[in-house]
């Protein structure tokens, strides 16, 4: 039985190699391509397709936020994920039993995701969302790597976290902090779906902690359990954070 398939990613070419791998296969349809969330969803509500190929990092909306929109809309569809990014990506989808592909994408393994779907064809959409979902936000812990070996985080424990040439400080609370061996740049990618903001080069804060943010005095204050603590912030990433504030991102 003929397979109708969209496949959503921001860049042209990974669109047009997943176009030419799927045509590889022979009996599927390819019903349309898109280039972002916004026209990814016109186009699974017009299109109804069996499969949806999405790149989870896109800019402006990701994939993750295409698939929440999807529950509200009662779709028998499969998402097959593709990404480059495995590290925060993968765990989540394990957990779902969503499909994903990496990039670049294997014809023989994608030939092994579809056949697999032609097998579990009649699977429902909603009950994997909500999985993925729940697997997503739930504040679980992620592991790093310490000077000495390793360190199991809770995200929604950490306050703020200060970089220190290519290592990070992850402060708890003024007198409880950890020194991971990475830099702050991989911290805030793997911080990336909780309520964290990188507020300069070398900050990143929990905004559930967020108590104030002055753009005269170029300061941030955050306050956990009655402790204060303040961070230098410039005025222009204050005014920016307003704004993801306000967007409901976090």
């Amino acid at each position: 039985m003929e397979i109708r398939v969209v496949i959503i990613d921001d860049e042209e070419e990974a669109r047009d190699v997943m176009d030419r791998l799927l045509h590889r296969l022979g009996g599927i349809n390819i019903a349309g391509k898109a280039a972002n969330v916004d026209e990814g969803l016109d186009l699974i509500l017009s299109e109804q397709p069996d499969i949806v190929f999405l790149d989870i990092q896109m800019p402006g909306k990701d994939g993750f936020e295409l698939v929440k929109k999807l529950r509200d809309y009662n779709l028998t569809a499969t998402i097959v994920f593709t990404t480059a990014h495995i590290e925060y990506a993968v765990n989540a989808m394990k957990v779902a039993a969503f499909d994903y592909l990496l990039k670049p994408v294997v014809f023989e393994v994608l030939k092994e995701t579809v056949q697999r779907f032609r097998c579990q064809r009649s699977q429902q959409l909603n009950a994997k969302v909500d999985v993925l979902l729940d697997a997503l936000y739930k504040p679980e812990k992620i592991c790093f790597n310490t000077r000495t070996g390793y360190i199991y985080i809770a995200p929604e424990d950490i306050i703020y976290c200060q970089a220190d040439v290519n290592y990070t400080e992850i402060y708890f609370g003024k007198e409880r902090k950890e020194v991971v061996t990475v830099n702050i740049g991989k911290v805030n990618e793997l911080l990336d779906l909780h309520k964290f903001y990188r507020i300069s080069r070398s900050h990143l804060i929990n905004t559930k902690y967020l108590a104030k943010a002055d753009r005269r005095s170029k300061s941030c204050e955050l306050l956990k359990n009655e402790e204060k603590f303040t961070i230098p912030a410039p005025s222009k990433q204050i005014r920016l954070m307003e704004a993801y504030l306000s967007s409901g991102k976090n």
